[in-house]
This record gives C-alpha cells, sequence and structure tokens, in this order.
C-alpha cells in the first residue's frame, strides 16, 4: 500500500486565501452615497440594509464596502472581521455629488480581481437614480460576478430645488444694481403650494419673494434689484426646506468688475441708426456685462485703448499713423480687433498689415436669389453656441455683402453660399483680429432680425477680446482650472480645509468635491481672495424617480474569470508540493530493511536440534 501511495505522487495543499471552505462566501457591498440619498427616509434605510448584509455572514465569510458617489472609494477591503465592517459602513455619508453606478462596478471589478476566482456577490444598496447610469454601457465585468440591488426608494418622491441662478447688472441714477432671478423646479408632489425663497449677498439679507410652485412644473422666482457690493460678491438663495435639504440652496459668486469695455470705432459719416441692433445687442443682459464707448478713428491713442478690451470698427478704415501704430501695438499685447466691413469699405479696395483680408468690391444679389451661409466652421470656438442648430445660421438673407479677398496664414470660419469669405481671423502677436462681412445691419439683409443674431454678436466679442463668459456657478464633480499667473496658489474649500494643487501640463486644477464657496490665494490665505467660485450639487440629482433593478447592467459584458485563477503552477512549485512521494518511498525502504534485519534475528533465526532414535542407531 505504502509503495502504491508514493508511486501515485501525493502532494499536501495548503489551506490559503483561494482554498476556502465551499460554503464561504465573498461579498462586495455598494452603498450609494450621493445626494439623493440624504432623502431623510432613505440614508437610514440604506444605513440599515448595509449593516443587515454584514450580520447575516457567516463565521468564514469575507466582506469588503466601497461608497460611492460620481466616483468610488474602498472604504474597507476584504476582511472577516463583521465588526470592522460595520464601523467601515457608519463611517459613511452622503455627500453632495452625482451618481455613477460604473464607478462603483469597476471598484467591486478590483475587489473580485484578489478573490483568487471565487464566486464574488455585489449587493448594491442604492435608490436607481436614472442619471446614475452614464458609462454602464459596455463596462465588462468577470464571469465570477453576482449582481443585486437592495433598493431602498422613498415612498413620497415629492421635491424641490433650485435652477440655474441669473444675475444681471443694472445701472441706474449712477448707482449699479443688481438683479438676480432663478427657478424653482418641482417634483412628485401632490398638490401646488406656495413657497418662500430668499436671497443673500454676502451673508446680508437681500430680498423676499413668495411664489405659487406647481405640483409637476417650474415657477420663476425674481427678486428686486439691489445695490451691488463692491469687490467679490457671495450669494445663496434658500428655498423652504423638504426631504432633501441639500438641493433647497444655489450659490453663485459674482467679480467685483465682469464689464467687457468695447470701444466701438466709426467715421463721422456713420448715422446713429446704422449701428442701433449691434448696440442693443451688446447691451442685453449676460455675462459678462458690456459696456460700450464710441470713438472716432483718428482719436484713437494709447489711454484710450488700455481702458478697452475690445475695439470694433464699422464700416470704416482702419486708423493710420500715431493711431494705428497704438492698435497695432496694443492688439499685439493681447487686445481684440473685430472689423465689420460694409459698403463703405467696400468701395475702398486698400488694406493694412493688421487686417487678415483686403476688400474686393461687393457682391449685388438683390435682383435674384439672396445669399446665404454656406460652409461655417462649427468646431471653432466663434460659432460654439450653434453646434447645436446650424439652421439658425443658414437662415439669414443677404441682399449685398462685402467681399474679402483673405491674406496668408488666416483662417477662414464661415464662407457664403457662393464661397466668399464672410468671417475671416487672423492672430497679430497675443491678440486675435477677425474681420466680418456678414451684414449686421438691416441695409445688407434680415440678419439683425433672426433669433442667430443676438447669440453671434454677442460671442463675437467675447471670442475676439479672449474674454469667456464667467460662470456663476458650477457642480460639483467639476474641476476649477486656476489661472496659470499665479506662483503657488492655496485653495480654501467650504469645509475649510487648505489645498495646495499640484501643477500638470494643463497648470493646476483643483477638483470640487464640496458644495460651496471656494476662495483662491496666491501663496497663503491671508488677505481678500484673488477669486471666488460657486458650487452646487448636480441638478440630476433631485430627480428622484428610480429605474427597474433589471436596468443597472443593461449593456454591460461578461469577461473571462481573473487570469490569476487559471495559471498553471511553475514545475519546480507543483514538484515541491508533491515531495511527500519520496518520504513514502524512503518510508518503504526502511520497512522493507526492517523487515529483513527481523527476518534474520531473534527466534525467527535459530533452528531447533531434533533426535530420532530408531532400531537404526540415532538421526537428527
Amino acid at each position: 500500500a505504502v509503495l502504491a501511495l508514493a508511486f501515485a505522487r501525493p502532494f499536501l495543499a495548503a489551506r490559503g486565501i483561494g482554498d476556502r471552505a465551499p460554503s464561504a462566501r465573498t461579498v462586495v457591498v455598494l452603498l450609494d452615497r450621493s445626494l439623493s440619498m440624504s432623502h431623510r427616509d432613505v440614508w437610514p434605510a440604506a444605513l440599515d440594509s448595509a449593516r443587515r448584509i454584514v450580520n447575516g455572514l457567516a463565521a468564514g465569510d469575507r466582506v469588503a464596502v466601497v461608497a460611492f458617489d460620481d466616483e468610488a472609494e474602498i472604504v474597507q477591503p476584504l476582511t472577516n472581521d463583521r465588526a470592522i465592517a460595520l464601523a467601515a459602513v457608519a463611517n459613511v455619508h452622503p455627500v453632495p455629488r452625482g451618481t455613477r453606478y460604473a464607478a462603483a462596478l469597476r471598484a467591486a471589478r478590483q475587489i473580485a480581481s484578489g478573490a483568487g476566482g471565487a464566486s464574488v456577490e455585489v449587493v448594491a444598496v442604492t435608490d436607481l437614480q436614472r442619471s446614475g447610469l452614464s458609462g454602464v454601457a459596455g463596462l465588462a465585468l468577470p464571469a465570477n460576478f453576482d449582481v443585486r440591488t437592495v433598493a431602498v426608494t422613498a415612498r413620497n418622491r415629492a421635491n424641490a430645488t433650485l435652477g440655474a441662478v441669473e444675475a444681471r447688472r443694472i445701472e441706474r441714477g449712477g448707482r449699479e444694481l443688481v438683479a438676480v432671478s432663478t427657478r424653482i423646479v418641482s417634483r412628485g408632489a401632490a398638490a401646488s403650494r406656495r413657497m418662500s425663497a430668499m436671497l443673500h449677498l454676502n451673508g446680508r439679507r437681500s430680498g423676499t419673494v413668495l411664489v405659487d410652485v406647481p405640483a409637476n412644473g417650474e415657477a420663476a422666482v425674481s427678486f428686486d434689484p439691489v445695490p451691488l457690493p463692491a469687490g467679490s460678491v457671495r450669494g445663496e438663495i434658500t428655498i423652504d426646506p423638504d426631504a432633501i435639504a441639500a438641493d433647497d440652496t444655489a450659490r453663485f459668486t459674482l467679480s467685483g468688475d465682469d464689464a467687457l469695455r468695447v470701444l466701438l470705432v466709426a467715421s463721422e459719416d456713420v448715422a446713429g441708426d446704422e449701428t442701433q441692433y449691434l448696440e442693443r445687442a451688446l447691451a442685453v443682459s449676460g455675462a459678462p456685462t458690456v459696456r460700450l464707448q464710441r470713438a472716432r478713428p483718428a482719436r484713437l491713442d494709447a489711454a484710450t485703448l488700455d481702458s478697452a478690451s475690445l475695439v470694433m470698427v464699422w464700416d470704416s478704415p482702419l486708423p493710420t499713423g500715431e493711431a494705428g501704430a497704438a492698435l497695432t501695438r496694443w492688439v499685439e499685447r493681447g487686445g481684440g480687433l473685430a472689423i465689420v466691413a460694409g459698403r463703405r469699405l467696400s468701395m475702398r479696395a486698400s488694406s493694412t498689415s493688421l487686417a487678415p483680408a483686403s476688400v474686393d468690391g461687393r457682391a449685388d444679389r438683390s435682383g435674384g436669389q439672396p445669399g446665404s451661409l454656406g460652409d461655417v466652421r462649427l468646431d471653432h470656438p466663434l460659432l460654439a453656441p450653434f453646434r447645436g442648430a446650424a439652421a439658425a445660421l443658414h437662415a439669414p438673407r443677404f441682399l449685398r455683402y462685402t467681399r474679402l479677398d483673405p491674406a496668408a496664414r488666416t483662417d477662414v470660419i464661415a464662407r457664403f453660399d457662393d464661397g466668399a469669405a464672410a468671417v475671416v481671423e487672423r492672430r497679430s502677436g497675443a491678440g486675435r483680429v477677425v474681420m466680418v462681412a456678414v451684414p449686421l445691419d438691416v441695409r445688407g439683409g434680415d440678419f439683425p432680425l433672426q433669433p442667430a443674431y443676438l447669440p453671434f454678436v454677442r460671442r463675437l466679442a467675447i471670442y475676439t477680446s479672449g474674454r469667456d463668459a464667467v460662470p456663476l456657478a458650477r457642480a460639483t464633480g467639476e474641476s476649477w482650472l486656476l489661472p496659470g499667473s499665479l506662483r503657488e496658489p492655496v485653495v480654501s474649500t467650504p469645509s475649510g480645509s487648505i489645498v495646495r494643487p499640484a501643477r500638470d501640463a494643463r497648470g493646476a486644477s483643483v477638483p470640487l468635491r464640496e458644495a460651496g464657496i471656494y476662495s483662491l490665494y496666491d501663496g497663503a490665505v491671508r488677505g481678500l481672495p484673488l477669486g471666488v467660485l460657486a458650487a452646487n450639487a448636480p441638478a440630476s440629482e433631485s430627480d428622484l424617480t428610480p429605474i427597474p433593478p433589471a436596468e443597472l447592467l443593461v449593456g454591460t459584458t461578461r469577461s473571462a474569470p481573473p487570469a490569476s485563477a487559471a495559471v498553471a503552477e511553475p514545475a519546480d512549485v507543483a514538484e515541491g508540493r508533491q515531495g511527500l512521494w519520496r518520504w513514502l518511498i524512503t518510508a518503504f525502504a526502511l520497512l522493507i530493511l526492517a523487515e529483513m534485519l527481523l527476518a534474520n534475528s531473534g527466534w525467527r533465526s535459530r533452528a531447533d536440534r531434533l533426535t530420532l532414535a530408531g532400531s537404526g542407531g540415532r538421526h537428527s
């Protein structure tokens, strides 16, 4: 028997992490901590569900805890200690951020890769928000994954929240006022109700409005204009709290002076009504506010230009001499120049080195088919507002327009339907020069009467000046890209912690993980901040409508078991684990030797002499 066992090459298997008893389980608890989970009826149920899962484990089972919002965090790796897992669950709290199930499933997949190929039970404790499905489709999950959900949705899903905030600066009686407005969005309520909305600027109450809010719908909120505080403004709008208090506050910030100063340069023969559509489009409320000043081409000087962000030349030749030299230096230092080419320029076949195109006559299509815009580059930042509504740019009709001959190393942003250049751009030093042949008055076409006119004119001013609109607030989960001019940027977060971001190829940025006001400093947190930014929770978190649990994994794929479970042992390792057969052969040899020695010693080795007596004598 020993010899048979020896030739069978037996081995001993060490009982380790991967060789668990068949009844042992590996469980990963995914606990949703997004803003919607802060519902007063949902979060207690979520904690009870997570504790119930942990307490239901057997003695040999292992459990891991993952807390997730738009990111996932492994708050407790795999452990056999239920007390440690329960403590990890107790330390999780809702945060004002969005939901992403893909991030949670990736974290569970990472934990499963260290489970030694054993089956992994993934239990997601969540309210099943539809907004969290982004990124799930196409996600590859291991074959040893078993995912199920524990839905903790609220029975009463009525919730009201605040929409985007708008702030409009107004000049009245020599004073600068600010008019703030927003919307109250209601979902799932049983009936309409009256709510109060309060406005605070720099911590002081600045207005209160009573609003009748429908059961399902929106209600506009407009506060009376109030004096604009000096410096940076930190604003806050609050409504009556409900089941989710975190989305009942909307924060915003305003810079002390965000005005875009535009210098409108026009010759003496330009009548005031000729530019009225342009001036009204620039004056319409928005961010940034436009301050318009008129000037003559020959009177431009360095002092006048230094106070402007954009020079817009209306159908006039560019100045020459000292005024032209001052304008060229100003543009090369980073100023923006927009040239509107009309009938006056079309009669002058001249150009300057600063203009991106020369004038080559005028197209007259009043006697036949009116012209329109043909090829437009919607990928260009100047036309960014029309990426989703390209038809708006093709709707205007033009009877007469100036023909442009683009210079070398220029960029044609838009063309008319006959191929003529309509918008041309060139860089001059650090500044931008944009020349527009599109008629911006009603004498050359109906563009000022079309819906696309306002966004085109405002975007022309903002893009050419190099000044993008500063948002009143951002959403948590985004990042704040800090100015590159700071020597050592330091950011104070809403909770009071200090962040010193590291620089990369794009510069320094700070992730917006908290809702509230962020303050930017250089070197140390002292004095007045150099910049402030407000962050609010994503609006999608306020919609509490759940999805069916079966939709959670729609679009996912199943991959092969982890490679670590299928890798064969090296020959020397396998041989080492099969070393028992050598001991058995040795034991067999010793047994044979012992049997031989025993057989040739003692009473077995002695022969007794027997004497027989007979008639013939004795025989032995």
